[in-house]
């Protein structure tokens, strides 16, 4: 029997994007660089969209249980949701450390990796139907790594 349902994983992708998206606005008030602080105000707005999308697949999937999935995988998607990618504290406490554009973008890069990461164990249990949407918002994720990258090899 399935410990997680989709309608679960989703409402746990959704706390990632509103944690995402609180960092992002945060980091940027503490920020000089213009360029930087546009990256993080456009990925907060980004975010914006993942979580609406995620919250409709929340509610369009209902109770699905994931007929795949097995008692160690979702031991292990419970201990990867509890302990990393965007958590409400691991942000307070990250934004209260940042002190410079590089801290901030290093902290987003691993973030987001981390994003892509849960993005991709998820599609693995959902109905290949709303794969497509997952593989979207992988894409777009792994297009932010790229451009918080680029930003970050002109600071150096």
């Amino acid at each position: 029997m399935a410990i997680f349902t989709a309608k679960d994983v989703f409402e746990f992708a959704v706390k990632i994007e509103i944690n995402g998206e609180y960092f992002y606005r945060e980091t940027a008030k503490k920020l000089k660089n213009p360029a930087v602080q546009q990256l993080f105000l456009f990925l907060a707005d980004e975010e914006v969209k993942h979580k609406k999308i995620f919250q409709e697949m929340a509610r369009r999937l209902g109770n699905f249980q994931p007929t795949s999935s097995s008692a160690d995988f979702e031991a292990y998607l419970e201990a990867y949701t509890q302990n990393l990618v965007f958590s409400a504290d691991n942000i307070k406490s990250k934004i209260a450390e940042v002190n410079d554009e590089k801290v901030a973008l290093l902290f987003a890069i691993d973030k987001e990796l981390d994003t892509v990461h849960y993005y991709k164990e998820i599609k693995t249990i959902i109905p290949e139907s709303e794969q497509g949407l997952i593989d979207r918002i992988i894409a777009e994720e792994q297009s932010h790594v790229l451009r918080l990258a680029k930003i970050k090899k002109t600071l150096s």
